[in-house]
């Protein structure tokens, strides 16, 4: 039996979360409730602790104290059938309704994705994803998190934030509370992070993180093979001065495959995905 309620929705309600996705601000995304039937505690028990060798560890400054764990091999039950069920045919229907992202794609290498952990002090920079995938030739399109945090507050820190471009501050702010899931699309305007770090001291910020693709390129563009951070904190110094490096080379980066993209004859009109 499935630990989701997702196909507890009918046609009525599907519909309205696929009018709500298309017309969300600051970027396309909706935000569902209560999508684990089991029971938190029982799950709780079964959760990586910090100690779990399984674990990889990033060492930047944009992702202090984040955890991760993509190798279904390693993740334990019921966590990697969780993993793989979010990965089947009916799931990425769901998906295609609310989204109205055609033929998508999993990632069978959860590549960045699979169990998620941030530990006490923990961030995750505003950022936008890597649009090209290019170990499989793809192009990513929605982010689908699922929060396993029983009890959360705002005051716990680690809210996911949603900003449109070119503003300092986030639209929308999403407690990361279980059973809660975050779909949204993702290109290079969907802004996204938790700036505020993780206040908890004996419990870590969870979450299963998917990511899903398509075969075809976005008619607009959409992006490269890189994160973009849209955050670095404050900096003095020499730092400063790679900092300013750092961030025209991007920006140069970014101005080639925008135009690469835009002078490819297979891309038709070059609209901006709506």
């Amino acid at each position: 039996m499935s630990p989701f309620t997702f196909d507890s929705f009918d046609d009525r309600q599907i519909e309205a979360f696929k009018r709500a996705f298309a017309t969300a601000e600051p970027f396309p995304h909706i935000v569902l409730d209560n999508v684990i039937a089991d029971d938190p505690a029982a799950l709780d028990a079964t959760f990586p602790p910090p100690e779990w060798t399984g674990w990889k560890r990033f060492r930047d400054d944009y992702q202090v104290g984040k955890m991760f764990c993509q190798d279904l091999a390693v993740i334990p039950e019921p966590w990697s059938s969780m993993l793989r069920e979010l990965n089947e045919p009916k799931f990425l229907g769901f998906l295609e309704s609310i989204s109205g992202v055609d033929k998508l794609i999993p990632d069978p290498y959860l590549e960045g994705g699979g169990l998620h952990a941030s530990g006490p002090a923990g961030i995750l920079a505003p950022h936008t994803d890597f649009h090209i995938y290019v170990r499989l030739d793809v192009y990513r399109q929605l982010n689908v998190l699922i929060y396993l945090n029983d009890g959360w507050t705002e005051d716990d820190g680690g809210c996911l934030e949603l900003y449109a471009p070119d503003e300092d501050e986030p639209r929308v702010t999403v407690v990361p509370t279980f059973g809660r899931c975050v779909i949204f699309r993702t290109d290079d305007r969907s802004i996204h992070g938790f700036s505020k770090p993780v206040q908890t001291t004996d419990r870590l910020r969870r979450s299963l993180a998917l990511y899903y693709y398509t075969s075809t390129e976005s008619e607009g563009y959409s992006g490269d093979t890189t994160t973009y951070w849209r955050q670095h904190g404050e900096l003095g110094g020499a730092k400063r001065v790679r900092l300013a490096t750092y961030r025209g080379l991007l920006f140069g980066a970014r101005a080639l495959a925008s135009l690469a993209h835009r002078t490819n004859p297979n891309l038709g009109s070059r609209r901006r995905p709506t």
